[in-house]
């Protein structure tokens, strides 16, 4: 199965830095903005150089509203757009510097002469002036850019501490707020795709995912929130497809495939979206593919962890490519000999390959540490088949046959019958949970004594769980958590 989610990435606090009111003499390089001409420019210039300087706060919304008036009454007038929007840029950033003031005013008092009594967005009005000037002269963006972002950056600090604090409402609110400021700035996607998958929105989610795609383009600054979109894209198109049927599966593993591609063609070989695009290949049915993508896994193991090469053998299996699936296990348990599931898919792919001497090693550890498991006890069954079929000594056959029936007897009666759904890491601690079913014909308690291993298989760390009463032909959960950092499997006690 593809592991769900990358946790949302490069979110981190900005410090602010306050840009200073440059003049077209100031400017370096291919920047040059003028803004002195016409009258009308240099009028508004002047009062915002005024507001600016001016020790009496009174004053300042006068200057500000003027510098408005100026800019906007006959804007066609102007044969400078580039100097008024500048202009208006550094107005606007004025009026939302100044203390207590609101991301909304009335346009009347800021000086405009069109809808006195409607009120302006002075984020969006920020933003589109940035975005005209990019138009326009897009070398000047180290010169302009700084007034916006003091404003945004501070938006997608409380956005983020609000994450942090784990407050999704304020989180979403301050994001689409700095989103307003910053409309082609894909953190605050980033921010959103995180907050609305905790939320369990995953339609709003997505979108935000598919715009910090869009929106990051080919600037290195933002390639780790891109990955990190790109995959959990993915990943959530290959579920889609997974639960489709017939020709609904088409889309949603086309698009996996192609941002898995994507994906791999900027992080060559990274693991879990190499799993992810094997997963997606057989899906549609590309199964010699799938050989291509494994191939630096088989090739050096070594660099991947347990877990990497868990998921790629289960994928080699699924995918019909049973020699390449063992390899892949076999290498991740060198790391983690007692993964319980990376042990049961290797039994049953050896018992698929028939390949009873590998098989037996690998069901006896399995029984070992997960003795409740009536399909463990099946397989171990079936070892003793695949041997009884391949012995040609009539007595050893018969032995054989019988250990077979033995196996089999056991899995029907293994009581009470225990599944894990969930075992691994949490933190420091390692977790386990699962399902205790009665098959007895009476009520039933007992006590299950988990033991943690670390990777050489000592015993780490251990609980004693209590589990029920149980009533006859019923079930019921458990789970467990202990402090283990050094933990990386389980085994339990036989529960009798």
């Amino acid at each position: 199965m593809v592991r769900m989610w990358k946790h949302v990435a490069g979110v981190s606090v900005f410090t602010l830095a306050t840009p200073l009111l440059m003049s077209a003499a100031a400017q370096d390089g291919a920047c040059k903005i003028n803004d002195s001409s016409p009258y009308q420019i240099n009028g508004a210039r002047q009062y915002v150089i005024t507001a600016a300087s001016s020790r009496n706060s009174d004053e300042i919304p006068k200057h500000l509203s003027n510098a408005i008036r100026v800019l906007t009454e006959n804007p066609s007038r102007i044969n400078n757009e580039a100097g008024r929007q500048f202009l208006l840029v550094r107005t606007y950033s004025q009026w939302l510097k100044r203390d207590g003031a609101s991301y909304e005013m009335n346009r009347g008092e800021m000086g405009f002469t069109t809808n006195l009594e409607g009120t302006q967005n002075l984020l969006l009005a920020l933003d589109s002036a940035v975005l005209v000037l990019d138009g326009l002269m897009p070398q000047c963006n180290s010169l302009v850019h700084p007034y916006r972002d003091q404003f945004s950056n501070e938006i997608y600090n409380r956005a983020v501490e609000a994450m942090n604090a784990e407050q999704n409402d304020s989180t979403v609110y301050f994001a689409k707020l700095a989103l307003q400021l910053a409309s082609t700035d894909p953190r605050p996607w980033n921010v959103l795709s995180s907050v609305y998958q905790k939320m369990g929105q995953m339609d709003n989610a997505t979108k935000a995912m598919g715009e910090v795609i869009s929106l990051s383009g080919s600037d290195s600054l933002f390639l780790q929130v891109k990955q990190q979109s790109r995959y959990n894209l993915a990943v959530v198109r290959l579920t889609q497809a997974e639960a489709a049927e017939g020709s609904a599966k088409d889309e949603p593993l086309k698009q996996a495939r192609a941002l898995l591609e994507d994906y791999l063609k900027d992080s060559p070989g990274e693991a879990d979206a190499t799993q992810a695009l094997g997963r997606a290949m057989r899906l549609g049915g590309d199964t010699t593919a799938v050989a291509t993508v494994f191939a630096e896994m088989l090739s050096t193991p070594d660099k991947y962890t347990a877990n990497q090469l868990f998921e790629a053998g289960s994928n080699a299996s699924a995918s019909g490519r049973e020699a390449d699936a063992v390899s892949l296990i076999e290498s991740g348990l060198k790391q983690n000999p007692y993964h319980r599931v990376a042990l049961f898919n290797l039994s049953n792919t050896l018992f698929q390959l028939k390949d009873a001497e590998k098989m037996g090693p690998v069901v006896r550890r399995l029984v070992t540490i997960d003795p409740n498991f009536d399909r463990g006890w099946r397989l171990m069954a079936g070892y003793w088949q695949l041997r009884a079929r391949s012995e040609t000594d009539a007595v050893k056959k018969r032995v054989m046959n019988d250990s077979t029936l033995f196996y089999l007897d056991k899995q029907s009666k293994t009581n009470p019958r225990i599944e894990i759904t969930l075992a691994g890491r949490a933190g420091a601690s390692f977790q386990v949970q699962g399902m205790v079913n009665n098959d007895g014909a009476a009520a039933g308690s007992w006590t299950m004594v988990v033991e943690l291993l670390d990777e050489t298989g000592a015993v780490v760390g251990s609980k004693d769980v209590a589990i029920g009463p149980v009533d006859a032909g019923s079930s019921t959960l458990f789970s467990v958590k202990v402090e283990s950092p050094k933990a990386v499997a389980f085994r339990y006690a036989p529960l009798k």
